[in-house]
């Protein structure tokens, strides 16, 4: 059961928080509440300061979830689930397993389509078999089987758990922490609420903890050291687990309950057939949602980093279109030099033409608030393939938005394509004088990396991207490519 936080509802509110408390019924709340910001006047709401406080929070005494007999087991519920990512209700862990508690197997998916083993991805057939789970990972058991192994009650672990059963080689990225997997999970379980407002008003609440049982403490930070921001901006009171204190839980023989979960698992999302362009976090755009699912995670993130809302609860826009171009020239992977120069010319005559902002930015030169605050206000994101354009998560969706992903020609991964698939943004890929509309008639079918692809010779021809730029502005309902019909097919199986 969930409650909506509203100023009006105040008295409501502790009605109701009373009677579920009372009765022990309120498992799907974490301590801080809503996932947005909760603002209820307190003197409303009675008692002490104190008092008032610790209402918010599991009593220290309510820390056991107790059954007389196997009928009063609460059994386990998928709520949400495609392959890869699911959100349970009631489930439970012991000795470092996952267990299921239910008379009806067969009403849950595959094993392998909800879990996986711990063993690193590869691509080689020995390794996929092995990463087939085992009863090590996960279990499905009778209520009868639960009272033999476990007795009449558990430790009660409350709020909302995400779980991720990921290896560390796609935990300390940028795009692959906060762009696939977060992501993926916040549309899985955000899917419970399909009246998200586009203010990002929810009655989901707050993970409490992000679980990873596979990593180390420092497995889930990144290089750029932004994925602790992002997670802390957006949820400020969540809690990080690692793999020692799911050791931690498991020595202590006790049974833990947990009454609501979203777990994903990179292997098993390999096992469906719902993915878009072979990316697992592209499946749960399948289940239910409201249009502005994401907005209460991009809310949060861009209040923190300063963005600044109006009284209708947006945000304050800029009075004219911001093209930003992300430069990544002497790293890696990048342009040409003449052609970057070219790329800058061409934007700065759009400047001049149109009066619009341009900004051509070195983002690591920038503090990672500036950085956000930035992403918020553009309209066009632009740059090279790479981690740099995982800020489009950050854009309004508005007609005009869009992300140019520049590729050496005949080249194409669909890493940002998938994040502004997901998110309601454009995605045109760009080879050299030529562009595409990923989600359009003629979009690459596969991945493809030719020699080059990740060198520092790729070509662009600027006037080509700022005609894209215009047309993406000036004309946002005309959503064409510039390309021939064999160019169109290189790519396609």
């Amino acid at each position: 059961m969930a409650i909506v936080f509203k100023k009006s509802y105040a008295v409501l509110l502790a009605a109701a928080f009373f009677l579920l408390y009372s009765t022990g019924r309120l498992e799907l709340a974490s301590p801080e509440g809503n996932v947005n910001d909760v603002d209820v006047k307190s003197d409303s709401l009675g008692g002490t300061p104190m008092q008032r406080i610790m209402s918010s929070s599991p009593n220290v005494k309510h820390h056991r979830t107790r059954w007389t007999g196997a009928g009063s087991i609460p059994r386990t519920v998928l709520t949400r689930h495609v392959a890869g990512w699911s959100v349970f209700e009631n489930l439970y862990a012991h000795n470092g397993t996952f267990y299921i508690i239910s008379e009806d197997p067969s009403s849950f998916p595959i094993m392998r389509e909800m879990i996986s083993s711990p063993n690193t991805m590869q691509s080689t057939t020995h390794n996929i078999s092995l990463r087939d789970p085992t009863d090590s990972e996960m279990q499905i058991i009778s209520p009868n089987e639960a009272i033999h192994r476990f007795g009449y009650s558990a430790s009660h672990v409350n709020g909302v758990s995400f779980v991720v059963y990921d290896p560390r080689e796609f935990t300390r990225h940028y795009y692959h922490l906060i762009g696939e997997i977060l992501m993926g999970l916040w549309r899985t379980y955000s899917s419970l609420d399909t009246e998200i407002s586009q203010t990002g008003e929810t009655w989901l609440s707050a993970p409490s903890r992000i679980m990873f049982p596979l990593l180390d403490t420092d497995d889930w930070r990144d290089r750029a050291h932004i994925n602790h921001i992002i997670l802390r901006a957006a949820f400020p009171s969540i809690s990080v687990e690692v793999s020692s204190d799911w050791k931690d839980r498991a020595s202590t023989g006790q049974l833990y309950a947990f009454p609501m979960v979203a777990l994903t698992a990179r292997t098993a999302g390999h096992r469906g057939k719902e993915m878009w362009f072979d990316k697992p976090s592209s499946a749960p755009r399948t289940l239910p949602s409201s249009p502005y699912w994401w907005e209460p995670i991009r809310s949060n993130v861009l209040e923190y980093a300063g963005l600044q809302k109006g009284p209708d609860g947006l945000f304050e826009q800029p009075s004219k279109p911001v093209i930003t171009y992300i430069v990544r020239q002497g790293r890696g992977r990048a342009l040409k030099e003449e052609d970057h120069l070219e790329l800058v010319e061409a934007l700065e005559e759009l400047k001049r033409k149109h009066r619009w902002e341009v900004n051509i930015v070195m983002m690591e030169r920038y503090t990672k608030e500036e950085q956000l605050r930035l992403a918020g206000r553009t309209t066009v994101l632009l740059g090279v393939h790479g981690n740099g354009l995982t800020a489009l998560l950050w854009m309004l969706q508005s007609p005009s938005a869009t992300v140019i992903e520049i590729f050496l020609p005949d080249g194409f991964s669909a890493d940002y394509a998938t994040l502004a698939m997901m998110t309601g943004i454009e995605h045109y890929g760009v080879w050299y004088d030529k562009y595409f509309r990923t989600q359009g008639d003629s979009p690459p079918s596969r991945t493809s990396n030719p020699k080059g692809f990740h060198g520092n010779r790729i070509p662009v021809h600027g006037p080509t991207v700022a005609q894209l730029i215009e047309e993406r502005i000036l004309e946002p309902n005309k959503l064409s490519s510039k390309m021939g019909s064999a160019d169109a097919a290189s790519l396609r199986t």
